[in-house]
């Protein structure tokens, strides 16, 4: 299988945070995360759909979801060196983002 790592980000948004703030703050992130060769892309922010016969994730209630791809695991590997670092270059947007959202699982999948 030879597919992109990507980092999948499940949360609520706080009480008063509208998804267009949270979506400006999200591309303002990722924005930084490409420019910096710390990814190659992100989803936009998705909604969750409850009401499908395909959603069967019970125990969580997360309303939305990001995913952000990167090219490989070395660069996967360089993005979280950055932000467990808290690297300038990318620390504002990313607690930016962070200070938006309540709630969050992440989970790292590659193939």
């Amino acid at each position: 299988m030879d597919t992109m790592p990507m980092l999948v980000s499940q949360f609520n948004l706080k009480p008063g945070v509208t998804a267009g703030s949270f979506e400006t703050a999200w591309k303002a992130f990722v924005a930084e995360l490409t420019a910096l060769d710390l990814a190659v892309g992100s989803s936009a922010l998705m909604s969750r759909q409850k009401d499908s016969g395909f959603d069967t994730d019970a125990p969580r209630d997360h309303r939305f979801m990001t995913l952000i791809r990167f090219s490989d695991q070395a660069q996967a590997d360089l993005a979280w060196t950055a932000i467990e670092t808290a690297d300038p270059r990318i620390g504002r947007t990313h607690v930016g983002v962070l200070a938006l959202v309540e709630d969050p699982v992440f989970t790292f999948w590659a193939g």
